[in-house]
């Protein structure tokens, strides 16, 4: 009999060191996964509210990629602490299992949000018909020198407001044409910038009656006019203008008589 118990308080002794052991890991996991939620929640609102607000992150399609970050950098590390906590480890060792696990999930979280910063809307420029938004890694930022004053430098969250100037002379002109059959439009470049307030006239001849938009987009009018009153004006006070950016050309601006965007609605705003 006393042969036959032993297996048995063996496989119990096992049992619950390995009972213990997962009690540990659980406890520890759930606190690193507290932990790194909450940084989750603050990076979030740093891009979300900060660089991306909205319409920029539908525009630039920053969401997923960002909440993508977010959840491998929130589970895997909680999912390393799990494997690797253990009461039979020293507080030395746990220390440095930690703190590598962390250091680990900085790094990704830093790449991610360096990524998604580089990206970010920095520029809102009127261009001949439309307003396009220009992200930071799209801007020639060698000649940000050659920018006017006051739009040299661009803004940590926020948007500069811009339009471009015409070519001074043929061969601007012609560098020009260089330039954007490269895939570098004047709104890119720095050195064609001038404030947006120099083109309110231009902006003026060539915004078109929201209310117009809403007669040819009527499939699209409980949108827009929810957007006139989300932005305090009513339907026949704004004006539109088309919204894009280099991924997206299915959005309105709404404008206000000073010529300020007011709102934004997911309609395509080109004549069909």
């Amino acid at each position: 009999m006393k042969g036959a118990k032993a297996p048995f308080f063996i496989g119990l002794y096992f049992y619950m060191k390995l009972q213990n052991r997962w009690y540990f890991a659980v406890r520890w996991a759930l606190r690193h996964a507290f932990v790194s939620l909450a940084v989750g929640l603050i990076s979030a609102v740093l891009v979300f509210q900060w660089w991306y607000p909205m319409p920029y992150r539908q525009m630039l399609g920053v969401g997923n990629i960002f909440i993508l970050v977010l959840i491998v950098d929130i589970v895997c590390g909680p999912l390393m602490t799990l494997v690797l906590a253990s009461p039979s480890k020293s507080k030395r060792e746990m220390v440095l299992d930690l703190s590598l696990i962390g250091i680990i999930q900085a790094i990704a979280l830093i790449y991610g949000i360096h990524a998604v910063w580089i990206g970010r809307p920095a520029v809102l420029a009127f261009e001949n018909d439309r307003l396009i938004v220009i992200s930071a890694n799209e801007i020639e930022h060698s000649d940000l020198i050659q920018a006017p004053e006051g739009l040299r430098v661009l803004p940590f969250s926020g948007v500069l407001k811009v339009t471009s100037r015409k070519p001074k002379d043929n061969a601007e002109f012609l560098r020009s044409i260089d330039l954007s059959l490269a895939g570098l439009s004047p709104a890119m470049r720095p050195a064609r910038w001038e404030p947006i307030e120099n083109q309110h006239h231009q902006m003026r001849t060539k915004a078109k009656p929201l209310a117009e938009l809403i007669a040819r987009r009527s499939n699209k009018s409980a949108e827009l006019n929810i957007a006139a009153s989300h932005a305090g004006y009513k339907v026949e006070a704004l004006t539109y203008l088309p919204l894009t950016s280099s991924k997206t050309r299915e959005w309105v601006a709404l404008l206000n008589p000073s010529m300020d965007m007011v709102g934004y609605a997911p309609v395509d705003g080109f004549d069909e």
